[in-house]
């Protein structure tokens, strides 16, 4: 009696929770399969966003910091000219300095020359399918300085939104395992099914290397 009571349970937070979390998830699921697509199809002409970005330059003067610290003059910088972004590619030297402004759907190569007090800004913007497709792998992380932290308050949030999808794709996955395994003798090939999807899975994790 206590087993039925557990597994009638277990079979009602199931659903709850497969329902629930389908319905939150349903979106982002749609947003990455669309911009899985877009990476894995380039040839497509709605992938081809390179070619449709909008290049501009600016040339904005500035009160150039006397500070030797180089985040302390970023901050100054981006506050004079109001712009936001997860900062990279940094490279100082004493009469100027460069770096890179990025968020999904736009890049900003960003030169400061102290002397003169000039700041020469090279703007790309993309358009919508360039905005999704970059948006897949935002997520801060510097491809030459792999240690460093993201520095811009929307890109934790964005990592730790995608923790939570990722932790709630895990949930959804179970939930579906156990209210299979409760009406299993109904559906037969899921013995097949869950078998060939982990078999396809190890195949592409592992097999993969050795070949």
């Amino acid at each position: 009696m206590q087993s039925q009571r557990l597994s009638k349970e277990l079979n009602f937070w199931g659903r709850k929770v497969h329902i629930h979390l389908g319905l939150f998830l349903l979106l982002f699921i749609w947003l990455f399969s669309f911009s899985g697509l877009l990476l894995n199809h380039g040839d497509w002409k709605i992938s081809n966003f390179w070619d449709k970005r909008k290049e501009t330059q600016i040339v904005t003067p500035i009160h150039a910091s006397t500070s030797s610290d180089s985040s302390t003059r970023l901050k100054d910088i981006m506050s004079q000219l109001k712009i936001a972004g997860e900062i990279s590619d940094v490279k100082m030297w004493p009469d100027s300095i460069y770096f890179r402004v990025s968020k999904p759907g736009e890049v900003r190569n960003m030169e400061v020359n102290f002397i003169t007090g000039v700041c020469t800004q090279k703007e790309l913007q993309y358009n919508l399918a360039g905005k999704i497709r970059t948006l897949h792998s935002f997520n801060g992380v510097d491809k030459n300085n792999p240690g460093r932290q993201p520095n811009w308050i929307i890109t934790d949030i964005w990592r730790l939104s995608m923790d939570g999808i990722a932790t709630g794709l895990l949930l959804l996955c179970i939930s579906s395992w156990i209210m299979w395994f409760k009406i299993r003798e109904r559906y037969r090939w899921g013995w097949f099914v869950l078998i060939l999807g982990f078999g396809a899975a190890i195949y592409f994790i592992f097999v993969l290397r050795i070949l």
